[in-house]
C-alpha cells in the first residue's frame, strides 16, 4: 500500500484548502499522514492515519533571526520523519514549507512531491526565485492558487487550483435572494483577521448606521472588537478563533464578503482568496480593491463591488449598489464562475490520478 505525507510548516487551521487532498485520498481509501509545525499548543483534528506535530510556539516579536532558528529545529524534525517512513509521495503545503525544504526534496525527493503555491513568498528576490525554480523543476507537479502569481514566479506548466473548501459548503444552502432593504446588510470578514488600518476605518465610517452591521469572525478579531468597544461602535459583530469545518456557522451570518485587503503590493495584488470562493458558493457579492486580479475576477463575473475610497459616502455607495442589483443576473455570473472552476480543476483530478491515485 502506498504511503503518503503531507508536510506543512502552518497549523491545521491555517491549511484550509487541504481539503483538495484529503477529500480525494479518503474517497478513494489512500492512507496519508501529516507532519506539520504546531505554533500555537493546539491539538487539532485531521483525518490522517498518523500525525506529527512539532509543538514550536512563535513569539511574533521576536527578531527574524531568532525565528529562523525555530524553523530549523521543525526542519530537522519533520526530515527524521519523513526519512524513518520512507514516503512514496510528499505533499507539499504552502511556501514556506517549500522554502524550508526546497533543497532537500529537490535532491532526495525528484518526482516524488507535490507543491502547492498559495502566496507571494519573497520570489522576486534572485535567491528565492532560483530555488523555487530548483524545487518546482524537480516536482511532480505545481499547483497555485491564483494564475496571477505567473507574474513573479519562474516559468513552468502550473495548475490552477480553486479554494472551494466543500466540506465546509456543503453544509450551506446558497442563497436565493438579496437581504429585505428593512433589513440591517452584515459585511463580513470570515477567517484569520488582519489588515487593521482598512478595517478599523471601515468600522468608523459605518459606526451605528442602521443600515449595516460588519461582522468579524476568526483570530485576532480581539483587536477591532477593543477598538470598537472604545469608540462607542454597536453595529458590529464578533467572534475568535474557529475550527476550519466550523467556517459555515459564520458565513450564514453575513451578505456581503469583505475582501478588503488593500493593493499596491505584490502579496495583495495577484492573490485570489478563499473569500472569493466562499462568496461564489454561498452567492454572497464580494467587496474588492482596485488594480487588484480580485477585481478583474469580480468584473468579469459580475459579483462584486471595487471600493475606490474609504470616505463618508462610501455607505451610501454600498447600500444602493447592494439594493439595485439583480439577484438573477448575480446568480448567473456565480454559476458561470463555477464552471470554469470545474473545468479548470479537472486538471488537477488528472495530477492527482497520475502521481497519487496511480500508486495505490
Amino acid at each position: 500500500m502506498s504511503k503518503i505525507c503531507i508536510l506543512s510548516a502552518v497549523n491545521i487551521k491555517h491549511m484550509a484548502m487541504i481539503s483538495l487532498y484529503t477529500e480525494r485520498m479518503l474517497r478513494d481509501n489512500i492512507d496519508f499522514d501529516i507532519v506539520y509545525m504546531d505554533k500555537y499548543g493546539e491539538d487539532e483534528e485531521f483525518p490522517a492515519k498518523n500525525k506529527y506535530a512539532f509543538k514550536n510556539i512563535i513569539d511574533h516579536e521576536q527578531p527574524n533571526w531568532k525565528k529562523a532558528l525555530q524553523y530549523m529545529k521543525f526542519r530537522k524534525y519533520a526530515v527524521k520523519v519523513l526519512e524513518q517512513n520512507n514516503y512514496d509521495f510528499i505533499i507539499v503545503w504552502n511556501d514556506v514549507a517549500i522554502i524550508m525544504f526546497a533543497d532537500y526534496l529537490a535532491r532526495k525527493w525528484k518526482g516524488k512531491y507535490a507543491l502547492n503555491i498559495r502566496d507571494y513568498c519573497k520570489q522576486k528576490i534572485k535567491p528565492v526565485y532560483w530555488l523555487f525554480k530548483w524545487v518546482i523543476n524537480n516536482a511532480a507537479f505545481t499547483t497555485v492558487s491564483s494564475l496571477g502569481y505567473k507574474a513573479f514566479l519562474p516559468e513552468a506548466d502550473y495548475i490552477q487550483v480553486h479554494s472551494l473548501n466543500m466540506p465546509v459548503l456543503r453544509k450551506l444552502t446558497p442563497r436565493t435572494s438579496f437581504r429585505n432593504s428593512n433589513e440591517p446588510i452584515r459585511i463580513g470578514f470570515v477567517g484569520y483577521v488582519r489588515f487593521y488600518d482598512i478595517n478599523s476605518r471601515l468600522l468608523d465610517i459605518f459606526k451605528n448606521d442602521p443600515r449595516f452591521e460588519l461582522h468579524y469572525y476568526g483570530s485576532h478579531a480581539e483587536y477591532l472588537q477593543d477598538y470598537a468597544e472604545i469608540n462607542g461602535i454597536s453595529n458590529a459583530r464578533f467572534h475568535g478563533s474557529f475550527p476550519v469545518q466550523d467556517t459555515n456557522l459564520y458565513l450564514e451570518k453575513i451578505d456581503i464578503v469583505n475582501n478588503l485587503y488593500g493593493n499596491k503590493k505584490i502579496s495583495l495584488d495577484y492573490a485570489l482568496s478563499i473569500k472569493l470562493y466562499n462568496g461564489v458558493w454561498c452567492r454572497l457579492p464580494i467587496l474588492v480593491c482596485p488594480d487588484t486580479y480580485m477585481e478583474k475576477i469580480a468584473d468579469e463575473y459580475g459579483i462584486g463591488y471595487t471600493v475606490q475610497s474609504y470616505n463618508e459616502n462610501l455607505p451610501d455607495q454600498i447600500y444602493n449598489w447592494y439594493h439595485q442589483m439583480d439577484f438573477n443576473s448575480f446568480n448567473a455570473g456565480c454559476e458561470r464562475f463555477i464552471k470554469t472552476i470545474e473545468k479548470e480543476n479537472a486538471q488537477f483530478d488528472k495530477a492527482y490520478q497520475n502521481h497519487i491515485l496511480s500508486l495505490r
